[in-house]
This record gives C-alpha cells, structure tokens and sequence, in this order.
C-alpha cells in the first residue's frame, strides 16, 4: 500500500469537477460558434474526468493491486479515445481553413480558454509536488501540463483571432497535434508506469 498525501484525494476529485465543468462550456461555445479549438478542448477536459476520478478512487484505496487493471483499462480506452479526438479536430480545422470560415473572437470564448489555462495551471503547480510518488500520480500530472498547453494553444488562436482570420483553425491543428502525442504517450504509460507498480513496490495491495 502508499499513502497519499492528504491533499491528493481532493485534488483528483477537484480536477475531475473542473474538467467536466470547463468541458461542457467549451463544447458548448465551440459548438455555437463554430470554433474547432473551442469544442475540440472541451472535449479534452471531459476526457480527463474519468482518469481523475479513478485516480480520487485509487488513492482512497491505498493505490492497491485491486484497482490496477481498472485503471489500466480506463487509461487505454482514453488515450484511444484522444486520437479520434485528434484527428476529428484536424479534420473540422482542415475545413475550417480551407473554406475560408474565420471564427470571430468574443470575450466569453477568450475568457473562457484563459479560465481553463489558469485553473489547469493552477491544479498542476499543485501537483507537481506529487511526483515521484507513485507512478499513477506521475501520469496525473504529466496530463495535467497537457491540459495547460492545449488551453494555452485554445486562447492563443482566440486572441490572434483577433488580427489574423486563420488564427482559430491553426490552433485547432496545433490542438490536433498535442492531442495525438498526449493519446501516444498515455497508451506507453498503461503498458509501463501501471505495470511497474504491479509488482513488489509501494502499490501492492
């Protein structure tokens, strides 16, 4: 068994109620207005609520052998579920950009990716003390600093919007991008990290 740090458990639970918050607003906003980047990172943040919440599971229960495999599987149908994601998001902003369609920038949009990029950055400066700790809180926190870098990509296009008319559809493919190496890497780390601590180290249960 590993114990935890005391904030550990609220923190996983927090992240998962602020990723399906900023997900449905996102998805929302980006479907109204047409904006790739906006749905493409809400749905981002709705695919980092269940990992969160088996996290907030694992950790209440010592990070035992019991819910080993349920976090396996759970990681490995989200890092699949990130490259469809990548590639639906390259596709509308492929589109996007070649039917000339610009997505006007708005205050609730820009306020909305700047939002999300604080709270992630604030929940991964939180965790980031967490490393080291357990293989599964490594992986936490390494999807979290994505998190950070696709908000950050999602009101960088929104702001540039503001000059540049492609700026909208370019972040969707950048989005795309990270998108697809973030589902890459989670996939290496089901077959790696959670094995590790199968074994005979901290998370046997």
């Amino acid at each position: 068994m590993t114990d935890a740090p005391p904030l550990a458990s609220p923190l996983a639970l927090f992240a998962a109620g602020f990723g399906l918050v900023a997900g449905a607003a996102a998805i929302g906003l980006g479907v109204q207005a047409e904006a790739p980047a906006a749905w493409g990172l809400g749905a981002a943040c709705l695919l980092q609520v269940p990992p969160s919440l088996h996290l907030w599971q694992r950790i209440r229960e010592g990070f035992g052998n019991r819910g080993l495999d349920r976090e396996r599987r759970t990681l490995r149908a989200i890092s699949h579920l990130l490259r469809l994601l990548a590639l639906g998001l390259a596709i509308a902003s492929v589109l996007a950009w070649t039917e000339g369609r610009s997505v006007r920038p708005s205050l609730t949009g820009s306020g909305l990716a700047a939002g999300a990029t604080l709270g992630f950055l604030a929940l991964w400066l939180a965790k980031r003390r967490l490393v080291g700790r357990h293989p599964s809180l490594d992986l936490d926190v390494a999807r979290l600093r994505a998190m950070v870098e696709l908000a950050a990509l999602a009101l960088a296009g929104g702001l540039l919007g503001l000059v540049v008319p492609w700026a909208g559809p370019a972040a969707g493919l950048a989005m795309a991008l990270r998108l697809f190496l973030e589902g890459r890497t989670l996939a290496r780390g089901t077959t790696v990290s959670l094995v590790g601590c199968g074994g005979c180290g901290g998370g046997c249960g």
